[in-house]
């Protein structure tokens, strides 16, 4: 029994079809079948199927009709719907809610990213979604960016003590190699850089760069800024050049090319990746915060998954002059 076509953004279409014994009549049953059930809230055997479907369609044929992909997303499809209903119910429990007005806010921002409404619509309908489905996702997003806040109240700032721990133990990860600090001019012919290397024996660079320089880096007096060794490698030349104007062909062009600093291997001192310390030591507080929260949650609620029905949906993949 065909249970779901889906177009594919492959130029196929996903059918899902229900590997069950019976009749076309009993397509409405199967269709609200619950394949999971959280506490009340209901993941019904087409909505599980729309899901699977509206994931596949990023994949090629044979991917999408790979088992193990087929899998994965289903079991992918199991948990979200497994942590949205635990986030909504203790959203709820919390008297945690988003306003019309604030949903409606967050509407327009998003619809301000397209050139008109035509377009907008467009990529729902890419998607299969309808806008009132797309709204709810957009409220549940914000339901769960209010939820993570709540529950990483907890979470404290960590100390000197465990900052300059953290930055002892992995002193290796901020190891920095030779690096050169550089601006430059670049133009698309050898007869142009040779005028300007003229030019730059008496006028200042960063002018020179604004003027003439066809990179992006113009706008800001040809400044690229640090290189480490090895990065770019036609710029791994400059490490053991002179000084004064140095040029460089690449892709993009002729390079005229200033180096203002070097400066040797080293390792980044504590309070230069002090932040980037402080950002991780939070990143994993608030983990073992959500997983503690996630178990307790977990251990309150009712909890029940069909796993039969979920692998009598079955995939096919058709192209679409099939």
């Amino acid at each position: 029994m065909k249970f779901l076509k889906s177009p594919a953004k492959t130029g196929l279409f996903i059918l899902m079809t229900l590997a069950l014994a019976g009749c076309p009549s009993k397509y409405q049953r199967l269709s609200k079948k619950p394949v999971e059930q959280v506490n009340d809230h209901v993941l019904t055997t087409k909505e599980f199927a729309n899901q699977l479907a509206r994931k596949l369609r990023n994949f090629d044929a044979l991917a999408a009709k790979d088992p193990n992909n087929i899998h994965r997303i289903k079991e992918e499809i199991l948990r979200d719907f497994l942590v949205k209903s635990l986030t909504l119910d203790w959203a709820r429990s919390q008297s945690i809610v988003v306003s019309e007005n604030a949903l409606d806010k967050e509407v327009d921002k998003l619809r301000a990213n397209y050139p008109d409404d035509l377009s907008f619509r467009r990529s729902l309908a890419q998607e299969n979604l309808s806008f009132s489905e797309w709204r709810e996702e957009l409220r549940y997003v914000l339901i769960e960016r209010e939820v993570f806040k709540k529950i990483n109240e907890k979470v404290k700032n960590p100390s000197d003590e465990e900052i300059k721990r953290y930055y002892e133990d992995r002193k290796d990860q901020y190891k920095r190699k030779e690096r050169i600090y550089i601006r430059q001019v670049v133009v698309d012919n050898e007869a142009k850089a040779d005028a300007i290397k003229v030019d730059l024996k008496s006028k200042d660079f960063a002018d020179i760069a604004r003027k003439f320089s066809i990179t992006p880096e113009a706008k800001n007096g040809g400044l690229v800024g640090w290189i480490e060794k090895g990065t770019v490698d036609y710029f791994d030349p400059l490490f053991n050049a002179g000084s004064g104007i140095q040029t460089v062909k690449s892709p993009f062009g002729v390079h005229l090319i200033k180096v203002e600093k070097k400066a040797p291997a080293s390792t980044a001192p504590l309070e230069e990746v002090k932040a980037q310390i402080i950002r991780a030591l939070k990143a994993q507080r608030e983990q073992a915060e959500y997983v503690a929260w996630l178990d307790a949650q977990l251990r309150s609620s009712k909890v029940l998954k069909d796993y039969d029905l979920m692998n009598s949906i079955s995939v096919d993949t058709r192209g679409t002059n099939d």
